[in-house]
């Protein structure tokens, strides 16, 4: 298979650009002229095809950690509600200090790399804003669509699942529930789980209180509609591991959708959907 050796350099001022390089590590020739397309429009679009397009490609480390970076913003794009239309109007939550900083002492070896600062870091996030919103204006759609043409996981980011599992060694209550949000995709392109209680923590602070509440909102909308799973978040349980007992696992099941659970459970069948911040599946 032929392959492209290509190496992205930060210049003496904070410019990302792709250049060709001998000495880098050998890129897929597909996945380099792809790159290549897109760098050539800017560092911005460069950074959001490695962020939303390449997610789950095989790429050398240098390309990973700016495929990284880039991922935090599309990962915002999947759970901020006033970014989800065609308009996406709004400011997008920005980069914290501590991420910065995090980024700036984990840069791989790579040229130019001793340019690298919090200050470059947050220039380059403007930049791929800016490349995403025109993107999304030539593409002429929906958030949720432009990002799912880029690669489908994204549609699954920011969402509330409701897993159910078999619990064999509890004889009263053989089943366990846990609900999961999606926080980001993994280098593989998979979906990351965390419990939910843990969004509690993740977006505490009022700067926080936005993302919190948007991916909150349909999981209360849905409520609506389910007694059994309104009584869950007015007692506050949906932040917590429970044990099922059969008849609670029976009663729950007029409700499938945005569940994973196992094809046994009940009549339901899960459908591999969540719940997230542009509704119900």
């Amino acid at each position: 298979m032929a392959s492209m050796f290509l190496a992205p350099t930060l210049t003496p001022h904070g410019h990302l650009v792709l250049v060709e390089d001998s000495a880098a590590a050998a890129t897929d020739s597909e996945v380099g002229q792809r790159l290549r397309d897109a760098f050539a429009r800017g560092p911005g679009h460069g950074l959001l095809q490695l962020g939303a397009g390449e997610a789950g490609t095989a790429i050398p480390a240098v390309f990973s950690y700016w495929r990284e970076f880039s991922a935090r913003y599309v990962t915002r794009l999947c759970s901020e509600p006033h970014l989800a239309d065609a308009s996406a109007k709004g400011p997008i939550t920005p980069l914290t200090d501590a991420e910065l900083d995090s980024l700036v002492l984990s840069v791989p070896p790579m040229n130019g790399a001793e340019y690298l600062t919090p200050t470059v870091l947050d220039a380059l996030w403007q930049e791929l804003d800016n490349a995403f919103r025109r993107e999304l204006s030539e593409f002429g759609g929906e958030v949720q669509d432009f990002l799912k043409r880029r690669n489908p996981a994204w549609n699954l980011v920011g969402r509330v699942h409701f897993n159910l599992a078999e619990n064999r060694n509890d004889e009263d209550a053989p089943f366990a529930f846990l609900a999961t949000y999606t926080t980001r995709l993994s280098a593989q392109a998979k979906a990351q789980h965390l419990p939910l209680g843990q969004a509690l923590r993740e977006y505490a602070g009022a700067a926080q209180k936005g993302r919190l509440l948007s991916l909150l909102l349909p999981v209360q909308r849905a409520g609506g509609d389910c007694p059994w799973l309104k009584s869950m978040i007015d007692a506050g349980e949906i932040f917590h591991p429970l044990r099922w007992t059969a008849g609670r696992r029976c009663r729950c099941c007029g409700m499938s959708r945005g569940w994973r659970a196992p094809a046994w459970w009940c009549a339901c069948r899960p459908h591999g959907e969540g719940i997230g911040p542009r509704g119900r599946g």
